[in-house]
Parts: C-alpha cells; structure tokens; sequence
C-alpha cells in the first residue's frame, strides 16, 4: 500500500477547519490523558523499581509541554502533533521504567487513543517517528550501558541488537500506514455526512425561508407576520406599549400590469417594497400578504403622532415618479391604520379594521391615510348590509326611477326630462344615490344597476310617447365603470330597438373625468 503524504496533508487543512471545535475538546481530553499518565509514571510503574524522581521529572517535563503548548496552539495541527509525540514518549517512560517488560507493540493501543480522539493522521505519524527514533536511540544508549537515575536504557528485556530494531521500527510503519489509511476513511466519511447534513440543513432553511416569504419581494408573507405577532403582542402588552397596525394598498395598480406587463410590475412591487424597508425602522415590520398588499406594524408606538410621521412618509415615496426600467411611473396608495390595544388586542381584528379603514380611505378619494374608529366600524358594517341588500333589491323592484323635469322658460312647457335613481329599501326608508352608488362602483354591482336605468328610461320613453309626448328627451346618468365596460353600446342599442324609440329621445351625461380618461376610446364609443 502507498500512501501519498503530500496530498494527505494538504487534504488535513480541509479537515482542520471542518473539525476545530471538536479538534479543541480532543486537546482538553489529552491533557486529562497526560495527567493520568504523569500521576501512573510517578506512583504505580515505579513501585515494583523504586523509579519516583525519573518518573517525576520525565513525566512533568512531557506534561508541561503539553500544557503549554494547549495554551497556544490549540485547536491546531501543532497540538495534534505534540499529542502525538507526548503520548509515545510517555509509553517510552513506562518502558524504561520496567526494564523494558512493556514491550513497543503496546504503542499499537496508544496510537489507536490517539486515532480515536483525534480521528487525524498527523498525530499518528508523529507518534510513528517518535517510536522509530526511540528504538535506535535505545539502541545506541543500551548496547554503550549508558543509564539515567540508575536505570538502565532498555527498549526489550531480551536484547537489542540492530535486526530487532529494524524489524520492530518496520512494525511500527506499517501499524502508522494501516492507522493513517483507516483515519483517511473514517474522515472522509464523517465529512461526507457532515457535508450531506450541511446541505439537509441549508435546503431546510431555505424551505423554511420560502414558506414563510414572499418569493417576489422576499418580504415576509402573512404566515410569517401571524408567527411574528405573537411576539410583538406578547412584549407590547408586558411592557404596556402600543403598535400600530398598516394596511396598504397600491391604487390603480392592476392598470400597469394590463398596459406595460407583469414583469414591469413586479419590478414595481420590489422597489415599492425595498422603500419601505429603507424609510421605516429596522424592528417595524413589512410584509407582503398578496397582489398589490401590503401590512405594515409600526412597533413600540408612544404617541399617535409616531404613525402619522410614518404614514407620511410613506405617503412621500408616491410623491416622485418611481422608474422602472424605461418608465417613469407614478402610483399612490390608500392606507388604513388600527392601534393596539386601543382598537383591538387581537390581530385578526386589527387587521380587519386596518382593512376597512384602508377601503374608506379608497371611497374618499385615495391617496391618503385613514384612522379606525368605532363610528368608522358603525358606518362600514351599514355599507356591507347595504351591498348584501342590494343583491336581492333589483329583484324586489327596489329601484325606482324619478324624473326631474327640464322646463322651457320662455313657453312653460316640459320638454325634456332627467331620470334619477333612488333606491325604496323596505325597512331603511328611500336611500338616496349618494350612499349606493359608490357603493355598486366599488362591487361592480353598478353594471347590472346601469342595465336597469337603461331598460326602465327607454321603456319610460315608449310610453311617454304613446302618450303623445314623442319630443321629450330623457337622459340618463352613466357610471365611470359603465362607460369603460364594452356593452354600453349594445346595451343601448338594443334597448333602444327594443322599445320602439327615437335615439333622439335617449341621452346619456358623461363626467368630465370619465371623458378624458381615455380620449380616444370615448370619441369611438
């Protein structure tokens, strides 16, 4: 067997790093080991020979080095050698204590100590030369009669001539390249699994990273925020402190992912989500919980006047133009705000009023910031009884239309006419368009709601002019989300030859907004 030393080597730094801290408690062990060995070199070898003072000082001197070197050099490929060394020189103190009755092949069971402690080559090559350099030292100190404290050199109690030294030293090389081959496997297994249990470990922690994020942004997602409020509910309610609670909603933001792409925005969505990191504290919280939704926490809270500032400047980010890529684009966002624990102290609830806060500031404009209230959770849960209610109102015949009649000042009489909705709710009286519209807008209810003021003017207009009043024109009002659908046209085509009327007798009244809008597309309808 060939063993290349040189690779062997350059391969240990590799191991080293891998095996320090448990390279530094193998040091520890050994200086327990040469201890031991001093105590046994001093008290139980040296009883049968009276050998005390060489046990003594031949053992101190070993275990001084050793602890010295510890000192400096643990963890450390150079502990690992002097170990080594350390522990073949004390198998040479019990030999020489004896006469030489131990014989070397007891070096077999220290280098295996040594393998097993430091599970490294190295030692076991230095504890090799060690005992090869002790046999023809011996050689040379027994067969010239030279001794120390009385004692005699001796390497076997049955002579020392030079062939059982060669054959002895070629013992131990072959016992140092057999350790050497074993402690290369076993290494190189145990750096297999660690390796193996490094990347189990690493893909669970990205596992773990992904289930709890947002795989666009990498901001958390709303299982991670849950995870993370139990915490902060925790700490604010032990040290008596308040967070705030921020829903936020990009406006109009389905508009840029229908005319430039997703893939623009997306980029939108990362720099909108790498700002608000940037300008808000490092312990608040940003998290992304879908779409173009964002929750915020706002920790530690003294004051109401700590979110406003906060509400601010985040409200600042869509002030400027965010470019991405070749666009210049240019957002806002409408924001509801719960307090804890002044709203709520569950965060399920919080989240809920944060919610309906953000949609009322929506319905007033957006672009701005909302507060929860108690008189904002009144009004909200009247609106979600009225959207449920209107479902069934149409076909209630709920709706009615009333027409306010345009007169000619010059002749008295009526010639025109504007239909006006309004709403006869069974049980909350005449409820006036201002409260519902918005309300059918947001649902997109106001499409089935603008079918019906179609069908009901048109046939108003037939019968007027059964009547005889064929020269009344009546108009009627058409929604934003109304014009913008594609059926308009056909809605009122058919209506209109459905009923048998003049188009001269139908007009509709457009809002200036709705009208520039989108100029072309206006112009062809």
């Amino acid at each position: 067997m060939i063993i290349n030393f040189k690779k062997l080597l350059q391969s240990s730094h590799k191991y080293d790093e891998e095996f320090v801290e448990a390279y530094i408690q193998a040091d520890k062990l050994m200086i327990i080991l040469m201890f031991i060995q001093w105590m046994v070199a001093i008290f139980i070898t040296s009883i049968p020979y009276d050998t005390y003072i060489y046990g003594f000082i031949s053992g101190g001197i070993v275990f001084g080095g050793m602890y010295i070197t510890f000192k400096y050099f643990k963890g450390t490929q150079t502990m690992m050698l002097f170990s080594g060394i350390a522990m073949m020189v004390f198998s040479l103190i019990f030999i020489q204590q004896l006469n030489g009755r131990i014989e070397m092949h007891f070096h077999v069971f220290i280098s295996m100590a040594v393998l097993t402690v430091y599970k490294s080559f190295l030692p076991i090559i230095a504890a090799a030369i060690t005992t090869t350099l002790h046999h023809f030292i011996y050689n040379y100190l027994q067969t010239n009669d030279i001794s120390i404290f009385d004692i005699p050199f001796m390497i076997f109690n049955y002579g020392c001539g030079l062939d059982i030294v060669f054959l002895h030293a070629i013992f131990v090389v072959i016992e140092a390249i057999v350790l050497v081959h074993i402690v290369n496997i076993q290494v190189k297994r145990t750096l297999a699994l660690t390796d193996a249990t490094r990347k189990l470990n690493t893909l669970n922690l990205e596992l773990e990273h992904s289930s709890g994020h947002d795989t666009l942004t990498g901001l958390p997602n709303r299982k991670n925020l849950s995870n993370q409020m139990d915490y902060i509910i925790a700490s604010a309610h032990r040290h008596r402190t308040k967070f705030a609670v921020i829903f936020l909603d990009l406006d109009y933001f389905k508009n840029i992912n229908d005319t430039l792409g997703h893939n623009i925005g997306d980029q939108l969505l990362q720099k909108v989500s790498k700002t608000f990191k940037e300008i808000l504290r490092e312990n608040d919280i940003v998290s992304r919980i879908g779409g173009d939704e964002f929750i915020i926490v706002i920790v530690d809270v003294t004051d109401e006047s700590n979110v406003v500032l906060a509400l601010e400047k985040i409200i600042h980010i869509f002030k400027e133009d965010i470019v991405v890529g070749k666009h210049n684009l240019r957002l806002s966002a409408s924001i509801g705000v719960s307090i804890y624990p002044d709203d709520s102290k569950s965060f399920d609830e919080l989240m809920k009023y944060a919610d309906l806060a953000m949609y009322k500031a929506k319905s007033l404009g957006r672009d701005n910031f909302k507060f929860f209230t108690n008189n904002l959770d009144n009004e909200l849960h009247n609106e979600v009884s009225l959207i449920k209610d209107m479902q069934t109102a149409l076909l209630n015949n709920e709706f009615k239309l009333y027409y306010q009649p345009k007169v000619d000042t010059i002749t008295g009489k009526i010639i025109a006419a504007e239909a006006l909705i309004r709403w006869e709710h069974p049980t909350k009286g005449l409820i006036p368009p201002a409260t519902f519209i918005g309300l059918a807008e947001n649902t997109g209810f106001i499409l089935k709601l603008g079918t019906f003021v179609i069908d009901e003017a048109t046939r108003y207009v037939s019968r007027l002019s059964n009547l005889g009043y064929s020269r009344i024109n009546i108009s009627i009002n058409v929604s934003a989300r109304q014009f913008q659908h594609s059926g308009l046209y056909e809605e009122l085509h058919n209506a209109i030859n459905k009923n048998i009327i003049s188009p001269s007798q139908l007009s509709i009244e457009v809002t200036e907004s709705v009208m520039m809008e989108n100029i072309q597309t206006t112009i062809d309808k």
